[in-house]
């Protein structure tokens, strides 16, 4: 399936205060096909940072996030409405782009999965970096400007194909439908305007191997005219990657 889309974010566990991060330097923006959706610098120290996306899966603070904003990391720091936290991580899939991370408590509320009704072609989505959603929550209103397309590319199985010019540091960030519902993970940019996101069927597979059990319903999470952008936000972090 492909979508047409605007991007989302990620997550950390021992808390640690924001300012400890201030040391840290804003990453240019790698380039490159497929392109990961994280924010990469180099510091004068010999030390990388990454950012990205995560979402809580369950109400003990886990968080699934793409494999690639956390691997190789010497710490992890998930950061949320002025609180951060270190992360540990639980969990790198095999075969797709996404990891388990653990913070021990989770901030806001926890992501619902579809039970088994699933997006269709031309359906609605949302999707975007944690750090876009503050200003499009102030304004409120329903912001999912993207479709699902009638098919996808070959050697995209599992993953949602988006047609999306979404921006860096949405690695990691949940893909909601219509109903608020979980139907994927933004994974990386394939093209100036492809994105692919790890499907919701492997994200709960993965979560299952690893002993994590999410929350399942059909049933809309938000009002029909509520702001996505505001479900993403009660359920997404900031995510930062440090590495020697």
């Amino acid at each position: 399936m492909i979508f047409r889309c605007v991007a989302l974010l990620g997550v950390l566990s021992a808390t640690v205060p924001l300012s400890a991060l201030a040391q840290f330097q804003p990453p240019p923006r790698p380039v490159g096909a497929p392109t990961p959706l994280v924010h990469t610098s180099e510091a004068p120290a010999i030390r990388r940072e990454k950012s990205g996306t995560a979402f809580f899966v369950d109400g003990s603070g886990h968080m699934l996030t793409a494999r690639h904003a956390v691997e190789d990391c010497v710490r992890v720091v998930v950061a949320k409405e002025g609180r951060a936290a270190w992360a540990r991580v639980v969990a790198l899939s095999p075969r797709f782009d996404i990891a388990l991370i653990d913070i021990k408590r989770t901030w806001g509320l926890a992501a619902v999965f579809p039970r088994s009704v699933t997006v269709a072609a031309n359906d609605m989505v949302f999707a975007a970096a944690y750090d876009t959603l503050p200003g499009m929550v102030g304004r409120g209103g329903m912001i999912a400007n993207s479709t699902v397309a009638p098919s996808m590319g070959s050697g995209e199985a599992g993953h949602l194909a988006i047609d999306s010019t979404v921006t860096f540091g949405a690695s990691g960030a949940p893909v909601l439908d219509g109903r608020g519902l979980v139907e994927g993970v933004v994974s990386r940019r394939t093209s100036i305007n492809r994105v692919l996101a790890v499907g919701a069927a492997e994200a709960k597979a993965f979560l299952a191997a690893n002993g994590v059990r999410v929350e399942e319903d059909d049933r809309p999470q938000i009002a029909g005219s509520a702001s996505r952008a505001n479900r993403a936000a009660s359920i997404s972090a900031h995510v930062t990657c440090l590495q020697n």
